[in-house]
């Protein structure tokens, strides 16, 4: 579904990404690790149209994308739920979520997506009349991945969603990551999490200094020493 090769981006002379290969697969749920600094987000935006590669190329479902604007990229089905939730401060819950369907002209099928995806995430339920701005941030975070799935992704990409959340929020987050890939989204997810993100997903690329340094099934790496040791605390 989506394969970025040997690509390279550069911050003025710094050197961000240095020769990326990665791939995902349709159905996958494929997660980065890393530390800080590492290059993960510059991956998802550069995938994301809004970082341009210097070096390399990136495709989706067969198809060039690394010189298309990110509006044309959201058209194809690439949804980038950002870090820091980005959600419209001074818009009611509601207008949030309905700029996550704005590429969509479905007008009933989205009054149906909606209300399911109320359902799923009931700690919006009742404050569609909200401002946004005045949402906790764990209550942000369940706005911002809802408003990105309703616009109806085929490649899901999620930057950081349990960063600066309570650890009973980042357990209702990767309840929904689980979620969301059990009915069939894929997902890209770049976690500070390190452990929860090979629990959920089912490969996994280690960055370290903008390139990739491992990969694998998740399952392994969770026994690697390097990531057990560099990521997991051991």
């Amino acid at each position: 579904m989506l394969q970025m090769t040997n690509v390279e981006v550069y911050y003025g002379s710094v050197r961000a990404l240095d020769s990326v290969t990665l791939h995902v697969d349709e159905g996958e749920l494929v997660t980065l690790i890393g530390s800080n600094g590492a290059g993960k987000s510059t991956v998802l935006k550069t995938v994301s149209g809004l970082t341009s590669p210097r070096v390399g190329t990136i495709e989706f479902l067969n198809q060039r994308i690394d010189d298309m604007s990110p509006t044309e990229i959201v058209r194809l089905g690439i949804v980038h739920c950002p870090e820091g939730r980005r959600v419209f401060p001074d818009m009611t819950v509601g207008e949030n979520l309905d700029m996550g369907a704005y590429t969509r002209s479905d007008t009933d099928d989205i009054a149906t997506d909606r209300d399911r995806l109320l359902e799923r995430f009931p700690i919006l339920h009742g404050r569609q009349h909200q401002r946004a701005g005045d949402l906790s941030g764990g209550q942000q975070q369940m706005l911002a991945i809802a408003r990105a799935v309703l616009a109806q992704p085929r490649l899901l990409m999620l930057d950081e969603p349990s960063l600066g959340l309570a650890p009973i929020l980042v357990e209702q987050v990767a309840d929904i990551i689980r979620e969301l890939h059990a009915s069939g989204t894929t997902i890209l997810l770049n976690e500070q999490n390190a452990e929860m993100a090979l629990r959920l997903a089912d490969r996994t690329y280690v960055l370290e200094t903008g390139r990739v340094t491992l990969e694998g099934a998740s399952e392994d790496l969770l026994q690697n020493e390097h990531v057990r040791k560099s990521y997991l605390g051991d």
